[in-house]
């Protein structure tokens, strides 16, 4: 298996398009209570970074102001690879994904969330891009930007 992890990476060029398709990552953070905390994240990815909204209280923003260092995952199933396979245990999985590592922040100035927010809706509801966003939504909405410190992808096929 450790040799297959070493083996098996994603190009640049492969990531970057991951990025860019992928609809949900999911972020982990570390709570006051000891524990991670993992929840799955509509997300953006320009400028190195990775940008993410919702409300402006619960537990990832209590978790990202107790500790900003945070890790984001993306994954996508592509098959079972399971033909020809008399042992349940020889069952393997066709996939790409991407674990990289980052500090977190709430992103306060006006005109990176309102960036951040239009890229959302360029990706999630591209039919909308036509519509201002209202200042006070703008203000109301939480932003979450990871600053990317390293990342590897992965893939089997």
């Amino acid at each position: 298996m450790r040799h297959r992890t070493k083996t098996h990476l994603l190009r640049e060029e492969q990531i970057n398009d991951l990025l860019q398709r992928a609809e949900v990552g999911r972020l982990g953070t570390y709570g006051e209570d000891g524990y991670p905390y993992i929840l799955p994240m509509h997300f953006v990815h320009f400028d190195n970074k990775i940008y993410m909204h919702g409300l402006p209280k619960g537990k990832k923003i209590d978790n990202i102001k107790f500790n900003a260092n945070v890790c984001f995952e993306i994954d996508e199933m592509i098959s079972l690879l399971y033909e020809e396979v008399e042992n349940p245990c020889d069952v393997n999985t066709k996939f790409n994904s991407i674990i990289l590592r980052g500090t977190a922040s709430l992103v306060c100035d006006f005109n990176e969330k309102y960036s951040a927010l239009v890229k959302i809706v360029e990706k999630f509801t591209p039919h909308l891009t036509h519509k201002e966003l209202p200042e006070k939504m703008v203000k109301g909405t939480a932003v979450i930007r990871i600053d990317i410190l390293d990342y590897v992808g992965r893939y089997y096929k």
